[in-house]
C-alpha cells in the first residue's frame, strides 16, 4: 500500500511538473496563467498530504476551464494518473478537448479531394494544381481526415490544418496543426505525409474562378426535389428576398419544385428549404444556361425534356 502511494503521489507530481514547464511556456503571462499558477502551489500542498486525486481534479478543472490542451506527451501522464488514484476516465478526453469515444482506433485516413471534386463539381471546390504548385515549406494546408466511429453522432471526418516541413517531387510531410476534436491517436505536432490530392485549402491569399463560388448563393427548392429524388420539371424567378448583411449569401430569386406539388404542399414551410444553387445542380444540372434569366420569368419542361419559357 505504501508503495502504491508513493506511485500514486509521483504521478501527480510528474503531470504538475509538467504543466508547469512544458504547457504554461507558450502561454502569455494573464489572469489565466495567474489561475493556473495557484492551483500548482494549492496543488502541490494536497499531494504533500497524499489528497493527490483533488489536486489533479483541481488542477485539471482550471485548465479545461481555460481551453489549455494537453499533448501527447501531458496525455500519456494524465493516463497513468487516472489509472493508478483510479479516476473518472472522462479526464482524458476534457483534457485534450476532445470527442472521440466510439473513434475506432488505426481507422483513419486522407480523403481523395481530387476525385470528390470532380464528382461534387458544384459543391466541392479543390484548389488547382496551378495554385498549389506555389506551396512552399512553411506554408499550411488543410487536408481532410476521414475516420470510422461507432458513435452516430460523429461525421465521419475531421478537417484540419498541417504546416509543410518538407516538398519531394509531389510528396508532403507536415505537422498537425491543430488539435483533432474526434481523432483520438492524432495530436498536433505529429507528422503527417500527403500529396496534391489531399489538399482542399491553403493560405497562399491566392483564389480562382470556380463553380462552388459562382452557384454559392441560394434559392428555395422543394424537399421532394431535394430529398424525394423528384425530378425538376418547374422553375421561376422571383423578386428575391433582401440581403442580410450577416449572411454571406443573398438569395438569387430562383424556386426549384417538381410540377406536381399541391398548393397545400407549397403553403407548409417545412416542405421548402433554402440552399445554395449548386446543390440543386448536383442533382439536375440541365437547367444551368437559365439561371441568368430576369426575375419574372418561368420554365417548365415540356414532354421532350427541354425546359420552354411559359408565360404566366
Amino acid at each position: 500500500m505504501i508503495f502504491n502511494n508513493i506511485k500514486r503521489k509521483q504521478a501527480v507530481k510528474d503531470f504538475f511538473e509538467y504543466v508547469e514547464s512544458e504547457l504554461l511556456t507558450n502561454e502569455e503571462n494573464s489572469d489565466v496563467i495567474n489561475g493556473v499558477k495557484k492551483q500548482l502551489k494549492k496543488g502541490l500542498e494536497l499531494i504533500e498530504n497524499n489528497e493527490w486525486g483533488i489536486a489533479f481534479e483541481n488542477l485539471s478543472s482550471e485548465l479545461v476551464e481555460h481551453y489549455i490542451i494537453v499533448d501527447r506527451k501531458g496525455n500519456d501522464l494524465v493516463k497513468k494518473v487516472i489509472k493508478l488514484c483510479k479516476l473518472n476516465k472522462k479526464w482524458e478526453f476534457d483534457l485534450r478537448r476532445i470527442n472521440s469515444i466510439g473513434y475506432k482506433m488505426g481507422s483513419w485516413k486522407l480523403t481523395d479531394s481530387e476525385k470528390l471534386a470532380k464528382e461534387n463539381i458544384y459543391t466541392f471546390y479543390k484548389p488547382s494544381r496551378e495554385i498549389l504548385n506555389n506551396l512552399k515549406v512553411g506554408n499550411i494546408v488543410k487536408l481532410t481526415f476521414e475516420f470510422e466511429s461507432s458513435n452516430p453522432e460523429h461525421p465521419g471526418a475531421e478537417r484540419m490544418w498541417v504546416e509543410i516541413t518538407e516538398i519531394n517531387k509531389g510528396k508532403f510531410i507536415g505537422t498537425l496543426d491543430n488539435h483533432p476534436f474526434y481523432l483520438h491517436e492524432l495530436y498536433a505536432g505529429d507528422e503527417i505525409e500527403f500529396e496534391y490530392k489531399h489538399i482542399i485549402d491553403h493560405d497562399l491569399g491566392l483564389s480562382e474562378p470556380n463553380l462552388v463560388d459562382k452557384y454559392y448563393d441560394r434559392c428555395f427548392a422543394t424537399n421532394k426535389v431535394l430529398y424525394e429524388n423528384a425530378p425538376i420539371n418547374y422553375i421561376y424567378r422571383e423578386e428575391p428576398m433582401e440581403v442580410d448583411k450577416e449572411r454571406d449569401y443573398v438569395d438569387t430569386g430562383w424556386r426549384i419544385l417538381s410540377g406536381d406539388e399541391s398548393d397545400e404542399y407549397m403553403e407548409d414551410l417545412e416542405n421548402i428549404s433554402l440552399v445554395s444553387v449548386g446543390s440543386v445542380l448536383s442533382r439536375d444540372d440541365s437547367f444551368i444556361d437559365l439561371l441568368e434569366s430576369e426575375v419574372g420569368t418561368s420554365f417548365e419542361r415540356n414532354e421532350n425534356g427541354i425546359f420552354e419559357k411559359i408565360n404566366e
